[in-house]
């Protein structure tokens, strides 16, 4: 592959477009593009078309085909295609990428990752790189939980710590002074992971609307938590600096704290970030930010040095064996993730582990006799009776270590038959024959033994077994096995196999298990009943140690516990007599299907009677044997206490063998480091043809645009200019890619069908699957011609032998409030908000202005009429105009048309479909209760959901609406002459917040026996010209009062004066100080002037964007001073464009 990276700006500059296509913008397009897109000569003149704009960016991004040697006339006929999908709003990349394509700045990306360690060097940088960032144009995002919680120890200066909440503060002041790209604030998201010891406080946060105003907040919750809010159990809350314990909460009262404080202000937000895991598929590139899955310090772990203690592999690399194939750890081989409660994973095999409840398992989903069919699941969430992997190490080569074949042959033998003394050890071995003179014919367990016996170190005299008189036993003593047995920790009263033994070499381990099999093994059956090789031992320990070794090798067993119940027995005594003993119940380990094959051909018998049977009945098969499909069922899963627990990262196989089991190794997260958001999205709007006079899904369209827009956004990720080199770094390792939509809720209407119906789900099902696909295929194509993205190695592709794709991810529906506004269609996902409202223009006229669907289809269907979109601008809805036909009302929806339970299964449906997460709020009217709140977050985890956004109308005010009541009567005559009364000695009232754009307002109100007195408002901060005018008002209102004056006539000489920092207040706009003031009068006389009557609810249907009480308000347009809609968890103005997001 040719690539050419030496390109100049010229070189994009030169490519022919070529299209006559002109973009049909609408207005509010027109106004959004000249205030915030369009290039601007050094004196702030607007210098660009919507047409130059997107030639500029179509150029500019088809020049990256440049890189990998396309021909120019390919590259223009790219930009061709890239232009005109664009112009013809049928796609629209992020703000950032119409901004700054091929302009100076060059920074492309929409929101970016930082991460924030435990220590203020690591803080302080992330405040900076923060920084960078907005300068930038992008957005940022920070996981908090890795911060220590307040008051914890900072031994640095032998301090406490002050938490992540008060760190957040300084980040959203910094964010106050940097502005987005030049025009507006940065925005930043919020993660604290749910078991932080500060969580409570990070719930609380944002009570207050006057903090953290730079902040969208949201709690990460896991699975374990929504399990505890299920069983109303407790769970712990962990020191992320120690790992420890160091509280416990009811997760049910924390979860209702959560859903409590969203009813009151729509946050904080949740996000699943156990699900969110699962669905990434580079979970071994970086560490999860929530929890980690672990396992005892004590677990057994199959490495090419042969089986290791988790404890003996922290802080160095290995290699583990999976499935007999050695893969390397990282360098820092298992890591310390904690004290954490554990649980203790028993199979009916008997095979065991112990581990967290969150550690993924592998589980065989589906069994049948040709397949198999497996999925990572939490140890937490199996049950009894599920089937679970067990590794096959038949392919394993065996590894080097002490001791060799005859050292462990001696000391199985001593394990099954021998006694250890204090200076030596005694093999004991009973010949199965006796000649007819008493003695013992050759025997060849004995043979072996003196054969291996005498190639160790041994005294002169030393002579082999002898026999015990009377016994039919033969000993032989040896002292350099007991010198063995002393440095493997087998000592007297304690002959059980040592996790030192079982390090021992693989040699060791073959010649032990024969040994042992020699002395008290047994091969049992027939063909017709079944052949075993059975190990029964009283001490259950040894038997699942030798189980664990035979599976070293390839050969699965079973045990079985209490075969033989403890007893008494008459056995000899000793003293040539015999008497009852009591003894041990007997366990007993069986070998049987196709493992036998393997055990006779690794381990075998030295013992020649039992070896010859083994290999008569194996003869005797007329038919394979059952072959072995290395699974286990689970019979128990229980707890077993808290203690410390290790993590480990094994990349490019992502697993290892733990106790024999298959099980996932650790390191995972949801949001890497340093990585970016690349995003574009298309207008569903645009893909509905109307083919034989029926509307349809245009679906080739569709796959064409998603070609299309797939290779648009890889090519930004080569030529974005980033403004980190770590950020860089990252993406272009990863290439990841957002693809999302916009204009779902216009497509339903060109369709037909309501938003909130099982068709609609169908519908979001089949578009959403369709640009999956296609975004893969074409991602695959990439590959083919450019390579894969560089971290493919490490990903869930490799694992599974998937052709690579270009790109890691390639779905996003992420919020486009402001490129929906250009592309004149509705934002993400979302239903429409209102059908008409009304537009103030410069000379105060007001224009209605409706929803040109819903006029298209009033005038065919001849009910259109002035009064009525009047009303509807009022309103906002049609859902209770009977004038309006009855299909049409139930196709034109609002979103509080629709009940908040429709609004997840959309969001449902379109998730299972996308790679990352979907950006959608559920919106509730004012009146909803904290209960219905409550369902929705449960309903989102439970139908599949990353996360949930909501927001209940009106729930950003601090006051709740007053019923109106009648004014006091006005005094029909006024004195020519006003003379103030005076002030008596007590007088009583009220203090009011008010929010204005100065700042809050406290406006106190008193009066006295005869009515209002006198009216005191003080501006939250002190001094400078709005507080000494506003004192200078509120004295002049008092004298008035004083004087007899009307406080309706004070309140129309104030109200509706205007100044340039205007406010939302109680759904309603404060046009300054002095109507701030003339509202609290309004409300403390019981007076609401926004349930006014005739052309004053036409006036106020103005200022509230003609949504009336359905209207989602948040808020003042600090550009426009236009109203703030709330919409995919963002604050945006559909008047000039301006997001809270970027």
């Amino acid at each position: 592959m040719s690539v050419v990276t030496n390109r100049t700006e010229s070189d994009w500059n030169d490519i022919v477009i070529s299209s006559g296509l002109v973009p049909a913008v609408s207005g509010n397009a027109a106004v959004v593009l000249e205030k915030r897109y369009l290039a601007r000569d050094e004196q702030g003149r607007v210098v660009e078309t919507a047409a130059g704009m997107f030639e500029r960016i179509a150029r500019y991004i088809a020049g990256a085909d440049f890189r990998y040697g396309v021909k120019a006339a390919d590259v223009g006929a790219t930009a061709t295609r890239f232009y005109e999908m664009m112009a013809s709003l049928e796609f629209i990349p992020n703000s950032p990428t119409l901004m700054n394509a091929g302009r100076p700045l060059g920074q492309l990306a929409a929101c970016f990752v930082l991460p924030v360690g435990d220590s203020m060097e690591d803080i302080f940088d992330s405040i900076k790189n923060m920084a960078l960032i907005h300068k930038s144009g992008g957005g940022t995002g920070f996981s908090f939980s890795r911060l220590r919680p307040k008051n914890d120890m900072v031994r640095s200066t032998a301090g406490v710590s002050s938490g992540p909440v008060s760190f957040m503060n300084i980040f959203n002041a910094a964010t106050e002074t940097v502005k987005q790209g030049g025009t507006r604030r940065g925005a930043n998201m919020a993660i604290l992971a749910v078991d932080h010891p500060d969580i409570l406080e990070f719930i609380a946060a944002k009570e207050d609307g006057s903090v953290l105003t730079n902040f969208n907040c949201s709690v990460a919750i896991t699975d374990a938590f929504m399990s505890a809010v299920e069983n109303d159990a407790e769970y712990d809350l962990v020191n992320p600096r120690t790992g420890d314990a160091v509280t416990r909460l009811r997760a049910r009262e924390v979860f209702d704290l959560i859903v409590r404080k969203a009813w009151q202000n729509g946050e904080p937000g949740i996000v699943f970030i156990d699900r969110i895991n699962a669905a990434n598929p580079l979970k071994k590139v970086g560490m999860i930010e929530s929890t980690n899955p672990c396992v005892t310090a004590d677990t057994v772990v199959l490495t090419s040095e042969g089986p290791r203690a988790v404890r003996e592999l922290v802080g160095r690399p290995f290699n583990a064996l999976v499935n007999g194939v050695a893969h390397s750890s990282t360098s820092e081989g298992f890591f310390g993730t904690g004290v954490k409660p554990v649980l203790r994973l028993r199979t009916r095999e008997g095979y065991e582990v112990r581990l967290t409840a969150d550690h993924p398992v592998l589980r065989a989903s589906s069994v049948t006799r040709h397949t198999l069919e497996t999925e990572w699941t939490r140890a937490g969430e199996l049950a009894p009776g599920d089937r679970i992997c067990i590794h096959n190490h038949r392919a394993n080569p065996g590894w080097s270590g002490r001791y060799g074949f005859g050292e462990g042959y001696l000391t199985g033998l001593l394990v099954g038959d021998g006694t250890i003394k204090k200076d030596k050890a005694v093999i004991s071995v009973w010949p199965r024959r006796m000649a007819a003179d008493g003695t013992a014919p050759a025997n060849t367990v004995m043979a072996c033994a003196e054969e291996y016996a005498r190639a160790l170190p041994h005294r002169a005299d030393f002579g082999g077994f002898f026999e015990v008189s009377g016994r039919g036993e033969y000993r032989m003593s040896t002292a350099a096995i007991k010198s063995i047995c002393d440095e493997l920790g087998i000592v007297p009263g304690n002959k059980r196999i040592t996790p030192a033994l079982e390090a021992c070499s693989s040699e060791f381990n073959r010649g032990f298990l024969r040994g042992l099999f020699d002395a008290d093994g047994s091969v049992q059956g027939s063909q017709s009943k079944g052949v075993s090789v059975r190990l029964a031992q009283s001490d259950d320990e040894t038997l699942r140690a030798v189980q664990r070794m035979l599976l070293r090798f390839g050969i699965a067993s079973s045990v079985y516990e209490e075969r033989r119940p403890e007893g008494k027995s008459v056995l000899p005594d000793g003293r040539g007599g015999s008497r009852a003993f009591g003894t041990r119940a007997q366990h007993e380990l069986i070998i049987a299907n196709d493992n036998l094959h393997v055990f006779n051909d690794i381990i075998g018998f030295s013992d020649e009677d039992k070896a010859l049977r083994l290999r008569t009945l194996i003869s005797s098969y007329r038919r394979t044997m059952n072959r072995e499909r290395f699974l286990a069922r689970v019979e128990s899963i229980r707890p077993d206490g808290v203690e410390e627990v290790f993590d480990v990262r094994v990349p490019g196989i992502n697993r290892f063998d733990g106790g024999g089991m298959v099980l996932h190794n650790c390191g995972e997260q949801p949001l890497l480091p340093y990585e970016s958001c690349n995003l574009g999205s298309i207008n569903l709007a645009r893909c509905v043809s109307n083919g034989n006079g029926k509307p349809s899904i245009d679906y080739e369209k569709l796959a064409a645009l998603t070609r299309d827009a797939v290779h648009f956004l890889d090519n930004v990720i080569d030529l974005n200019r980033y403004p980190l080199p770590e950020i860089r770094e990252m993406t272009l390792a990863n290439r990841k890619i957002g693809l999302g939509i916009m204009g779902f809720a216009d497509m339903l209407i060109r369709l037909g069908v309501p938003y909130d119906s099982d068709e609609a789900i169908d519908i979001a099902e089949g578009v959403m699957s369709a640009i999956q696909e296609e975004s893969k295929k074409a991602s695959r194509a990439l590959a083919e011609k450019r390579g894969a993205f560089p971290n493919f190695a490490l990903s869930e592709f490799a694992e599974r032998s998937e052709a690579p794709p270009r790109n890691a991810t390639t779905t996003t529906i992420a919020p486009t409030g402001t490129i929906s506004i250009i592309a004149d269609t509705t934002s993400g996902i979302e239903p429409i908000f209102a059908l008409a409202f009304v537009r103030n223009v410069m000379d105060n006229s007001a224009l209605v202005e409706v929803n040109p669907l819903f006029e298209r289809v009033a005038r065919e269907r001849g009910f259109y009429s002035e009064e009525l979109m009047k009303r509807v601008a009022a309103e906002g809805t049609v859902a209770h105009m009977d004038e309006v036909p009855e299909d049409v009302r139930r196709v034109f929806v609002t979103a509080h048309d629709i009940t908040p339970e429709s609004h997840v299964r959309i969001q449902a449906a379109f998730q299972r479909f996308v790679d990352n997460a979907v950006s959608k709020t559920v919106n509730f009217p004012n009146e909803a209760a904290v209960d219905d709140i409550d369902k929705v977050y449960r309903m989102a985890y439970a139908m599949g959901c990353k996360g949930v956004t909501v927001y209940r109308d009106g729930s950003r005010e601090n006051q709740v609406l007053e019923v109106k009541r009648d004014a006091p009567p006005v005094p029909a005559d006024i004195p020519h002459h006003l003379l103030p009364r005076s002030r008596g000695e007590v007088t009583y009232g009220s203090t009011r917040k008010m929010s204005t754009g100065c700042g809050a307002l406290y406006v106190t109100i008193n009066q006295d026996d005869e009515g209002l007195f006198e009216v005191f408002a003080t501006m939250g901060k002190s001094g400078g010209c709005a507080a000494s005018q506003t004192e200078a008002v509120s004295r002049l209102i008092s004298l008035s009062l004083r004087c007899g004056i009307e406080p309706a006539q004070i309140i129309k000489q104030l109200k509706g004066v205007r100044c340039p920092n205007q406010a939302w207040e109680k759904g309603g706009r404060i046009y300054s100080c002095a109507d701030a003031i003339a509202k609290a009068l309004e409300r403390h006389l019981g007076v609401d002037s926004r349930e006014g009557q005739g052309s004053e609810a036409a006036k106020n249907a103005a200022e509230t964007n003609g949504k009336g009480s359905d209207a989602v308000m948040v808020g003042v347009c600090p550009d426009c001073y236009g109203p703030l809609e709330f919409e995919s968890g963002c604050s945006v103005c559909r008047m000039c464009g301006f997001s809270r997001c970027g």
